[in-house]
């Protein structure tokens, strides 16, 4: 009994060392076995993560290289359209220019000719016209100044008025005729305002009119200025206001010196 409690002990204590070294070749190969497949998928997982990086980054490359295409396009196609555009616009220039020009030249000429005949024309219809009108003009010119000359002999023939009794003014009227004054006696006898007319029409101006009116109305006197007594009343005058300015001046500077009499005499004590 002893002996088959000693081999079963054997026994197990084999199976176990079996076991425990069965077990560590199995860890250790499983272990291997896990390391080579690890390194496996490493590699697999880099090859692909290079091979996703290689993908994208030639996606990248691609767009980036679509994206700065399309940049460079539209650029060029903006200073393509902007310098066809300034070239457009400065032929278009030049060319108006040329054009205005030409058709300033074409209308100035036209217009030029037109004229030109329609000058003649007027010239042509116009001539016995203007002829008549500068007769007409050096004509009512002569008799103008015939009549000037002419004036006083027909104020003496029509009015009486002797030419030296005439004294010319020019404006607002041509003449004031003091008439006798020339006579022996020297005495004038009437005032007379006159005003020549030497065209067809003999209407007055409104300065005319208002010196008729009052002649008319009686709105006419005489004044004596003597000189002398004016200057000897406005150096009275200016002799009267020196003598009030000096009477004013004493009476204003004690006004002045009193408020400061007043002041200084509220400031000092009074002596008890």
């Amino acid at each position: 009994m002893l002996e088959l409690l000693l081999l079963l002990a054997i026994f197990i204590v084999v199976v176990v060392a079996v076991y425990l070294y069965a077990r560590s070749r199995t860890v250790a190969e499983a272990k291997r076995l896990f390391e080579e497949w690890r390194s496996r998928e490493a590699q697999l997982i880099e090859e692909r993560a290079r091979n996703m990086a290689v993908s994208m980054l030639e996606e990248w490359k691609q767009k980036e290289l679509k994206s700065v295409e399309e940049m460079l396009r539209n650029q060029f196609e903006a200073q393509a359209q902007a310098l066809a555009s300034e070239l457009a616009k400065k032929m278009f220039e030049e060319w108006r220019a040329t054009e205005l020009e030409n058709a300033k030249k074409a209308l100035e000429e036209s217009i030029k000719r037109d004229y030109e005949a329609k000058f003649q024309q007027w010239v042509q219809e116009s001539e016995k016209r203007i002829r008549e009108d500068a007769v007409q003009r050096s004509l009512n010119t002569i008799l103008g100044r015939v009549g000037e000359e002419l004036a006083p002999l027909i104020i003496f023939t029509n009015y009486g008025i002797a030419p030296k009794d005439l004294r010319h003014i020019g404006s607002p009227v041509d003449y004031v005729a003091f008439r006798g004054y020339s006579s022996e006696k020297k005495e004038v006898d009437e005032i007379v305002f006159i005003e020549v007319k030497t065209g067809r029409s003999s209407a007055l101006s409104d300065v005319e009119r208002s010196v008729r009116r009052a002649v008319e109305s009686g709105r006419v006197r005489f004044v004596v200025i003597n000189v002398r007594e004016e200057l000897e009343r406005l150096q009275a005058s200016i002799v009267q206001q020196a003598r009030a300015t000096a009477q004013e001046q004493p009476l204003l500077q004690q006004a002045v010196s009193m408020p400061q009499h007043s002041s200084s005499e509220q400031r000092s004590p009074t002596p008890t």
